[in-house]
């Protein structure tokens, strides 16, 4: 949808990329109701589904968090931010644009750290370019002083030699064409083989989005290689003399840039969508407006981006919700019995995500799974995420290297009924007394998927109830939440006095304008999983 898949998240960024696993790994785990009959107060909550409204973003799914998260500079928002900035607005260029410091970018690529090093490097190589003072060729310089040069380097030269297996095809092409883009800005695309290039053109020519495939053959070209857009060209003139709801903006301006045509109907989407709150999407919106450019040509839409005099760019203020968040809201909604009072808002979002030809492949397992918990149907592409869901492997031995994509793959399991795969799990020897936040989610999404014996397995010789309340005192409400879930899913006897304090202890977690919504700490903004973590301790 957005990290869009499009890499499109406010947050994040919107960059054309993520896989399946990695989207779902990025929700937490199903919570087992397990442990036996235990008499415990009403919880608080009956205005949850309606208090939702305070978490919903901009294109209606639930935020991660009620914070105003759009105040820092951001890569991604700086790289297209300052691409957007430095294209001609009509008869003139676009205005000056400030020079980048390079050791504020070099900062901002060390605390930025949602995204890859290689990802880093190419938000890293797109800022540089296109402006006054450092230039691309400088990135290395600025990745050197970060401090990820060399992990930027291997990575992206080891994905184009033997792209991730788990990414679907239009991923895998998204991030070739991204890490060739940013090893010719970094002049080691000569290090890249004949074959993994021409591997990567017969891609582009098979691809259908033309988003990546524009970057695709942009890549390509740069680095001597002549691809073809066969298949994302086909029906092309059909869809750029067509409505605006039949294509979406982004798509609509990389399908003009590669046709090279800018037929009225799509001049006229391309203009409105450079009020869009995404910089990728007006930078490649105002790009494709140059197609057949004159003089005479109407001015454009001053840019936007809204840059510092740092060079860098903020986040954008428009607070966009994500499939991660929104399934956190749909499992607190169901841990409180509310999921039919789910908003209505919220519904048809889902419903017409659903119905969207469009949706980014990796999206449709996540969007499966939020449907499911709100039993609501959403239509063929939710159809289709079940299924891929049950199709998805769940390694043999969980590992550091492989936690996230084992994490999404049991998380999936576990909401559809899939049942236990066999599966090794070893937590951390030092962890015996006191389980880790990270080893408390592995030992309850492992229950919950159905592999109950070997979660009790590991919580053997633990207090949870006493890593429950440190947390608690400690101000991490999902830590305290993990623990008793996993509690339960061991059979740990937890005291009936516990259950009757708790309400009390979570008080000072709700949030103060939104009291059925709760906060990750004392005094905190609400947040989505915050508030799924409280409603799975008083349900």
């Amino acid at each position: 949808m957005q990290n869009s898949l499009l890499h499109r998240h406010p947050r994040r960024r919107h960059h054309v990329v993520a896989a399946v696993v990695v989207a779902i790994a990025a929700a937490l785990g199903v919570s087992l109701y397990g442990g036996g009959a235990v008499e415990r107060p009403g919880p608080p909550g009956g205005g949850l589904a309606e208090q939702l409204d305070a978490l919903r973003g901009a294109n209606d799914l639930v935020r991660a968090s009620r914070a105003d998260v759009g105040r820092e500079p951001a890569l991604y928002p700086t790289a297209y931010g300052r691409l957007e900035a430095v294209l001609p607005t009509g008869r003139r260029t676009g205005e000056p644009v400030p020079a980048i410091r390079p050791a504020a970018l070099a900062n901002l690529v060390r605390t930025d750290v949602l995204d890859t090093p290689a990802w880093r490097a190419h938000y890293v190589c797109l800022s540089l370019s296109g402006s006054k003072g450092p230039k691309a060729a400088d990135a290395a310089i600025v990745l050197e002083q970060a401090g990820v040069r060399e992990q930027a380097e291997s990575e992206a030269l080891a994905y184009l030699r033997a792209p991730d297996r788990r990414d679907d095809v239009l991923t895998s092409l998204a991030t070739r064409a991204a890490f060739l883009s940013t090893l010719t800005c970094l002049g080691r695309a000569g290090e890249v083989s004949r074959a993994a290039l021409d591997h990567l053109a017969a891609d582009t020519a098979r691809a259908d989005q033309p988003v990546p495939v524009l970057y695709a053959v942009e890549a390509l070209r740069a680095a001597g290689v002549r691809a073809r857009a066969t298949r994302a060209l086909r029906g092309a003139d059909v869809l750029l003399e067509g409505d605006c709801a039949g294509l979406d903006p982004i798509q609509r301006a990389a399908l003009a840039l590669l046709r090279q045509r800018l037929p009225q109907p799509t001049r006229d989407c391309l203009r409105a969508a450079l009020h869009d709150s995404d910089p990728q999407t007006r930078w490649l919106a105002r790009r494709a407006l140059t197609v057949g450019a004159s003089d005479s040509s109407p001015a454009l839409l001053a840019p936007v981006s809204g840059i510092r005099s740092d060079g860098l760019v903020a986040k954008s203020p428009a607070q966009l919700g994500t499939l991660t968040a929104t399934y956190n809201a749909a499992r607190a909604l169901t841990a409180r019995a509310q999921q039919e009072q789910a908003p209505g808002w919220l519904k048809k979002r889902l419903r017409q995500m659903g119905s969207d030809r469009r949706l980014d492949p990796s999206d449709r397992v996540l969007l499966a799974m939020t449907c499911h918990r709100l039993a609501l149907a959403c239509g063929p592409q939710a159809e289709r995420g079940v299924e891929e869901a049950g199709a998805m492997k769940v390694p043999v031995r969980l590992t550091a290297e492989n936690q996230r994509g084992w994490y999404g793959a049991m998380a999936a399991r576990a909401e559809f009924g899939l049942g236990c795969r066999h599966t090794s799990v070893e937590l951390p020897t030092d962890e015996h007394l006191r389980l880790s936040s990270r080893s408390l989610r592995t030992v309850v999404v492992l229950a919950d998927a159905g592999c109950a014996a070997q979660a009790a397995r590991l919580t053997e010789g633990t207090d949870l109830v006493a890593r429950a309340r440190q947390a608690l005192a400690d101000g991490d409400l999902v830590t305290a939440s993990d623990a008793v879930q996993a509690a339960l899913v061991s059979d740990q006897s937890i005291p009936h006095a516990f259950w009757s304090e708790l309400p009390g202890l979570l008080k000072r977690y709700r949030d103060v304008k939104f009291p059925d919504l709760y906060a990750p700490s004392p005094g905190g903004a609400a947040s989505a999983d915050a508030t799924r973590a409280a409603y799975y301790l008083l349900a």
